[in-house]
């Protein structure tokens, strides 16, 4: 889809290869170069290097630009990695800080934004238990935009309300928390980390060994080779999904902040609808559940807003109608099809039943009248019988049969 963006996408070859040159001299320095060679490893790197950061340009830029003037916002991005999004968000913001817990990213992050040329960033890392100190600390006179992209599915489940707290705490008035390509644990099929269903489901248990029958292979070798132990946390930052339950433990009721859905034009083109969500969609309607329909989403993108929205709560995107879910549609008219035969036939037995005791009382009435020179009724109605009985083929064969026995017998 056009949008006033375009201009900002990674395209050029040289500044591609720029980008490229620093992460593998950074983030890629210490990763094993036979992984690098494969397509699985070629696949990381292209991911890290512009897909992501044109991802973001395309559709989470255009999509923020409606519920805020993005060129004067300052932007806090926890969870920043290499920096892919924190540079679509330099692009257009006054100025963006990112933070992560890993050091090797946000060094990786530090050199994207040095072959890219943009100084309105600042760079942090620091350990999981003291990085909510230092948002607040650094950031004492709050900021416009707190944004959470990929990242509340690889937090424990403390991390993710400290850091939903902490954001929302952070926002002036009229702020926007932002949540970004994030799965949702209430869906079916966990397309994120195992690439199985039900997986991200189970408790680290049971998630553990079965992690072993992952057809994903670096998901696989990695749990294989953890401790019992280490294997709760590592799933968790490999990543399990998040749902409404910690939104609204960390900040209440919801439906009064959401301005985004993940139904806008923007975030369904680069996530489209699936047969999951449409699937959970139904049961949340159907159950009368008071969930926000923008947590049935396979994949969470949603924007909430500090202060009073009830503008953007009128203008807020609606679901598209269902399509993968047709069979429901389907065997819901099959159903009122037959309860509309059912009906026919109740009503056509029903006056058949009025006949056949029209019949029987105009019988009993011509047994108790005076001799006729018809002949009665019940008669009438045996000799119809015995004419019908005379067309049909059992009765040629029958009378076959008496006209053979009796031959037999004469002999």
């Amino acid at each position: 889809m056009t949008t006033s963006f375009e201009s900002y996408r990674l395209v050029d070859p040289i500044r591609v290869a720029g980008v490229r040159e620093a992460l593998l001299q950074s983030y890629f320095s210490d990763f094993d170069p036979a992984f690098l060679d494969t397509p699985a490893g070629q696949a990381d790197v292209a991911d890290h290097v512009d897909r992501r950061y044109n991802l973001c340009v395309d559709h989470v830029l255009p999509w923020l630009a409606r519920y805020i003037d993005l060129g004067s916002a300052n932007i806090v991005e926890l969870g920043c990695g290499t920096g892919s999004s924190t540079a679509a968000f330099a692009q257009v913001a006054r100025h963006v800080s990112g933070y992560d817990i890993h050091a090797a990213s946000v060094s990786g992050a530090r050199s994207r934004m040095r072959a890219l040329g943009l100084d309105n960033v600042t760079l942090s890392a620091g350990p999981p238990d003291a990085l909510m100190g230092t948002l607040k600390q650094q950031h004492a006179d709050g900021v416009d935009v707190f944004m959470l992209y990929a990242v509340l599915e690889h937090q424990t489940p403390a991390e993710r309300l400290a850091a939903l707290r902490t954001g929302w705490e952070m926002l002036r008035p009229g702020g926007l928390l932002v949540v970004v390509d994030t799965p949702n644990r209430l869906v079916y099929s966990d397309g994120h980390t195992s690439l199985m269903p039900f997986f991200h489901l189970l408790p680290p248990e049971l998630g553990w060994p079965y992690a072993s029958r992952s057809p994903r292979a670096a998901f696989r070798d990695a749990m294989a080779n953890v401790s019992e132990a280490d294997a709760p946390m590592l799933l968790t930052r490999w990543g399990l999904g998040a749902s409404h339950h910690e939104l609204e433990l960390a900040l209440g009721e919801l439906e009064p902040l959401l301005v985004g859905t993940g139904f806008e034009p923007e975030v369904l083109s680069m996530f489209p609808v699936t047969f999951d969500e449409e699937l959970l969609r139904l049961f949340v309607e159907q159950s009368g559940l008071p969930v926000p329909l923008a947590f049935t989403r396979y994949t969470l993108n949603f924007v909430l807003r500090k202060g009073d929205n009830a503008d953007f709560i009128a203008r807020r995107t609606a679901p598209p109608p269902l399509r993968h879910v047709t069979h429901t549609t389907t065997a819901g008219a099959r159903i009122q099809a037959l309860e509309q035969r059912v009906s026919a036939d109740a009503q056509l037995l029903q006056a058949q039943a009025r006949h056949i005791q029209e019949l029987e009382q105009r019988i009993a009435t011509d047994s108790r009248e005076p001799q006729r020179s018809e002949p009665p009724l019940r008669h009438q109605l045996v000799d119809r019988l015995n004419g019908a009985f005379k067309k049909t083929a059992l009765h040629g064969q029958a009378r076959k049969l008496v006209e053979w026995s009796l031959k037999r017998g004469s002999r």
